[in-house]
């Protein structure tokens, strides 16, 4: 279940990062945005979860483009500070907001989403919701990138200064999907929120989960919105592999954690030497 939000992660960045250009360390910041809207929405104000989620993901897309305009006007590592810091931010502000986050406790108890008066309250609902909606993205996202306005990030990706020449505006081009790519971030968070354990805190939420969607992103081929759903899957379940066959089924969580973020490091440095382009190479064709 957990590989469904990954893919819909992945599959949004991989927009922003494969057709833009635009590397963000900041992801996971909007995730948990998404998280803590319909949180909030659901629990505080009594709002039906199915209205909670577009509410949430609203909530999303409008922070994408407040924090999207004026951090998009820097460019290479500038850009990746910048998103880290937004990322890092973004954590503390859910630790240190007590009376609307419940601070490093954290919400809980939230309520499942209902249709038609029935409860979907089962790990195998929670499962076919999840999956049913990252389709659809994977899908959606995919028809994108092979658009019009996907062959226009495309061409700003290479050569910004050439994609100006040719008539592109390439900064709100970048805003756009960068607003983009936040709104399904936080749309992932909020079935997160709500399909998930039934309860969120903001360690859920740090850098570490930003690098990892990086990592996805890299592996699987930044290139391909398919490309991004391979590296969600594997990064996925790569935890379990290790504890099954590296023998730590009873090590201690903590221990696990920290030998889970050092393969993905190592994974993530071997792919950037031998194979930067990912799994899946394909790119779109400009000329499409």
């Amino acid at each position: 279940m957990q590989a469904g939000f990954f893919v819909i992660l992945s599959v949004s960045l991989a927009l922003l990062m494969g057709l833009a250009g635009q590397v963000s360390l900041g992801h996971a910041a909007f995730f948990g945005i998404g998280a803590y809207a319909s949180s909030i929405l659901s629990t505080r104000y009594g709002l039906p979860v199915l209205l909670a989620i577009p509410l949430a993901t609203t909530v999303g897309m409008g922070m994408g483009f407040l924090i999207g305009y004026p951090v998009l006007k820097l460019k290479t590592h500038y850009l990746s500070l910048a998103t880290l810091g937004i990322g890092i931010a973004m954590q503390e502000f859910f630790k240190a907001a007590q009376p609307i986050t419940g601070g490093e406790i954290g919400l809980y108890n939230l309520p499942n989403i209902k249709i038609s008066g029935f409860e979907l309250s089962s790990p195998l609902a929670h499962y076919y919701v999840i999956w049913a909606f990252a389709l659809i993205i994977i899908f959606f996202c995919d028809r994108l990138s092979k658009s019009f306005f996907g062959r226009r990030l495309i061409a700003i990706h290479p050569d910004e200064q050439a994609a100006e020449c040719v008539g592109i505006n390439v900064f709100w081009a970048k805003v756009y999907v960068f607003t983009f790519s936040s709104a399904l971030a936080a749309f992932a968070g909020s079935l997160f929120a709500h399909c998930s354990y039934g309860a969120i805190e903001p360690g859920e939420f740090g850098v570490g989960l930003s690098i990892k969607i990086v990592t996805m992103v890299v592996i699987g081929g930044m290139y391909s919105v398919y490309g991004a759903t391979m590296g969600a899957i594997i990064i996925s379940l790569l935890p379990e592999v290790i504890r099954r066959l590296g023998g730590f089924a009873s090590i201690d969580l903590t221990y696990l954690t920290h030998i889970q973020d050092i393969a993905f490091a190592v994974i993530l440095i071997i792919f950037i030497i031998f194979t930067p382009q990912g799994i899946i190479r394909k790119r779109v064709n400009r000329n499409a």
